[in-house]
């Protein structure tokens, strides 16, 4: 109000100065300064109101809850009967459970509104990512208030005797970005004399990672207690075994007892209302989670379970699940069926969904459901509902229909159906059904889905010819004019007919257009070829005779077979066996015949 006490003091002064010169003067008309008088008392008003001398009513305006504990805002809410709706979020700056924000400010009248949304802190986001500089190089104090600063939560401290100055770091097992909660181990530098003495600091108050580094620096073994405590913080130094004391680090251990915060013991939450129960966990630093279901026997807005009992120690870093109230759950007029599934399943409600045929009722719509609209439905309930299938239709036989007629025929019925080509018929024309998926007569429900095979057409015949001695090229060129699929194969053996001639076929005569017929081709004569092995071509590994023969022997003898086998001697090692059919010297070999080389 400073701006406005201001304004006024300013406004008065320069006017009585007016009214004094004008009276002095006898100058002004007498209606300016009863203007003058008017105006000056209206001020003087505006400077008592202000001051609140008059102690007149003033409008309330909503206050500024930034950085205000949420319990600030229950309080207000109460006294206000203003509706809070809290969203939350975190906050590197804000502590958890205060105002981080709100959506309306002053000058807004707090008559004027019925509901203020306000964000609160959830504290640090441990799964922030972070970039994490190198230490190195850096005092210890240094390191430990950028931990501390930037919510590092997963950091190891470790000494290591080094010659770089004491208490620098020396490395550290990852920098870069990660998140805050992610593993780091940062070592620094300490003497590598052996401290016989060592006076113990007071860690009171003190984080659990200066106390225990501070400790393990020097070489103390260092076990860590929990304890409950109403003055310290969860996560700092409470007490410790020795303190201002003078200890041998090789002798000595140092247990630490670490805050777990003040003891809390759960109330009768049963018992309590929401308001009472939100006051509580926020004094407490509870975590709490609401869900809400519909209960018989628990009006409306009240407690129906809790997963943590009266008397029970509380873990703060566990949250505790209340169930509230929503009353006696009603039946809902619903329109249709997809509106009732989405009410039950949110709703938590057994049913099920029966269908039945109906002459009056189309398909998918609801004939009727089990609980009427504004009946009570208990826990153990399940809500019936029965749709219908529509009416039961007589499916009418569509074979020799052409397509045209069947589509009007399935509309007027409420038949759906549709359609694919078939094969070639005898004497069916294309276009007309020969056949459907389900039998004439067949009762079923109006909608129901049926499939109408169609003809392709009638079937062309064409007459295969003899093709017996013609040539391949011959047989694929007439083949292709008759409008029929030659594939080729050739005989097993050799024969008397002249090579790449048919000897046989599949099919002949009169057969459908677009028919399969399989050719055999023969092989021709056989051939008999001249080869004469080299004694070059052997040597003392049998092996290697081998690989050389029956490379040499199948360039030079095409379709000729060459089995080989060795046999044992004592001399001639890797040369021909008198019984192998090949010899050193001139050979003749035949297709489609089998020799012998057998090796010593």
């Amino acid at each position: 109000f400073l701006p406005q006490l201001l304004g006024s003091v300013l406004i008065l002064l320069f006017l009585i100065c007016f009214i004094v010169i004008s009276i002095k003067n006898k100058k002004q008309h007498g209606i300016v300064i009863i203007g003058s008088l008017l105006i000056t008392i209206y001020s003087v008003i505006n400077i008592l109101i202000t001051l609140n001398i008059l102690n007149l009513p003033k409008d309330d305006y909503i206050p500024n809850f930034y950085n205000k504990s949420i319990l600030e805002i229950n309080e207000w809410k109460q006294k206000n009967n203003i509706e809070i709706i809290e969203s939350y979020e975190y906050s590197d700056t804000i502590l958890k459970d205060y105002v981080i924000s709100q959506d309306k400010q002053a000058p807004t009248l707090t008559k004027d509104i019925d509901k203020l949304l306000v964000t609160i802190s959830l504290g640090p986001d441990l799964d922030k990512q972070v970039i994490v500089p190198s230490f190195i190089g850096l005092k210890y104090d240094e390191v430990l208030k950028y931990i501390e600063d930037n919510h590092l939560s997963n950091v190891l401290i470790k000494f290591q005797v080094s010659e770089k100055d004491i208490d620098t770091v020396i490395s550290q097992s990852k920098s870069g970005t990660m998140k805050r909660n992610s593993e780091i181990t940062i070592t620094f530098a300490k003497s590598s004399e052996d401290d016989l003495e060592v006076e113990i600091i007071d860690f009171t108050n003190k984080t659990e990672l200066y106390a225990r580094s501070w400790l393990e620096k020097y070489g103390f073994k260092v076990e860590i207690k929990e304890d409950f405590s109403n003055d310290i913080d969860s996560g700092l130094v409470m007490d410790q075994s020795a303190k201002g004391e003078i200890k041998n680090p090789k002798e000595d251990t140092i247990t630490l007892t670490i805050s777990k915060g003040k003891q809390i013991i759960a109330p009768d939450i049963i018992s309590m209302n929401k308001e009472e129960i939100n006051k509580w966990a926020i004094q407490n630093d509870v975590i709490i989670k609401y869900q809400e279901e519909y209960n018989d026997n628990t009006s409306l807005g009240d407690v129906i379970s809790s997963s943590t009992n009266k008397g029970d120690i509380i873990d703060t870093s566990k949250e505790i699940v209340i169930t509230i109230s929503k009353g006696k759950l009603e039946m809902i007029d619903f329109t249709s069926l997809n509106e009732f599934i989405n009410w039950a399943e949110q709703e938590k409600i057994d049913y099920q969904i029966n269908y039945e045929n109906s002459d009056t009722v189309k398909k998918d719509e609801i004939i009727k459901c089990s609980h009427a609209k504004g009946s009570l439905i208990k826990d153990d309930d399940t809500v019936i509902v029965t749709v219908s299938k529509g009416k039961v239709i007589s499916i009418p036989s569509f074979v020799g229909m052409d397509k045209n007629t069947i589509q009007e025929k399935c509309k007027s019925i409420n038949l759906s159906c549709s359609f694919k080509t078939g094969g070639y018929t005898e004497n069916t024309k294309a276009g007309i059904a020969i056949s459907q998926s389900k039998k004439a007569g067949t009762k079923v429900s109006e909608a129901t889905s049926l499939t109408i095979t169609l003809s392709a057409g009638i079937q062309e015949k064409v007459n295969v010819p003899n093709f017996t001695g013609k040539t391949k090229s011959e047989i694929t060129k007439e083949c292709n004019s008759i409008g029929i699929k030659c594939t080729f194969k050739y005989t097993s053996g050799y024969n008397s007919a002249k090579k790449d001639t048919c000897t046989s076929q599949s099919i002949s005569g009169k057969v459908n257009k677009g028919s399969s017929v399989t050719i055999t081709l023969s092989k021709g004569p056989a051939e008999t070829y001249k080869v004469i092995v080299q004694g070059e071509w052997l040597s003392q590994n049998p092996d290697q005779t081998k690989a050389t023969l029956k490379n040499k022997l199948e360039k030079a003898c095409p379709g000729a077979t060459f089995k080989y086998s060795f046999q044992k001697v004592n001399s001639g090692i890797g040369y021909l066996n008198p019984n192998s059919d090949i010899k050193i010297g001139v050979n003749y070999c035949t297709q489609g015949k089998s020799y012998n080389v057998i090796i010593n």
